[in-house]
């Protein structure tokens, strides 16, 4: 059941045709996608609210998994993001850019709805950090109730070259 008490819908899992991903070594992995990115967080009740609340994201379950954790919410179509409480013991706060670990999470926005997606944030009252990586790409930063940093991203129509 989900928060609202409605039974959740079933997650598919239907195969996209796969790009051939060719090694140093010559094999090839089929993959498909990035499917989810797993994130430690404080309290993973207010960090379902915080992600529902700002980007919308749905909750999801997995056919023979029992709700959380992982706590799983529906980014788009077939990405997820798995929410953990952290393991025993005393919790480390998010690691600065001087430490290897993951530096932070994108998700793209339509490049069009940059600017508004950024004054929508800051009503929210999100403090937001707003980039230009130059005339057709675009960054807006925040931070989630943990710390970890989220860029929303746009791109302008033929931005990659190579």
């Amino acid at each position: 059941m989900t928060s609202t008490g409605a039974t959740p819908p079933a997650v598919s899992a239907q195969a996209a045709p796969a790009e051939t991903v060719t090694s140093a070594g010559g094999q090839s992995i089929p993959i498909e996608a990035i499917d989810h990115v797993a994130l430690t967080v404080s309290d993973p009740a207010r960090s379902i609210r915080w992600y529902q609340d700002t980007f919308g994201f749905t909750e999801a379950h997995m056919e023979g998994l029992a709700v959380g954790p992982p706590f799983i919410l529906r980014v788009v179509g077939e990405s997820y993001l798995n929410l953990f409480p952290p393991d025993a013991g005393a919790t480390q706060p998010c690691p600065g850019h001087d430490t290897i670990a993951m530096r932070h999470l994108a998700f793209r926005v339509p490049f069009a709805l940059m600017e508004q997606t950024e004054q929508r944030l800051r009503e929210q009252g999100h403090a937001v950090k707003a980039f230009a990586y130059g005339p057709r790409c675009r960054s807006l930063f925040l931070s989630d109730p943990d710390g970890h940093q989220i860029e929303l991203i746009g791109y302008g129509e033929g931005v990659f070259v190579g």
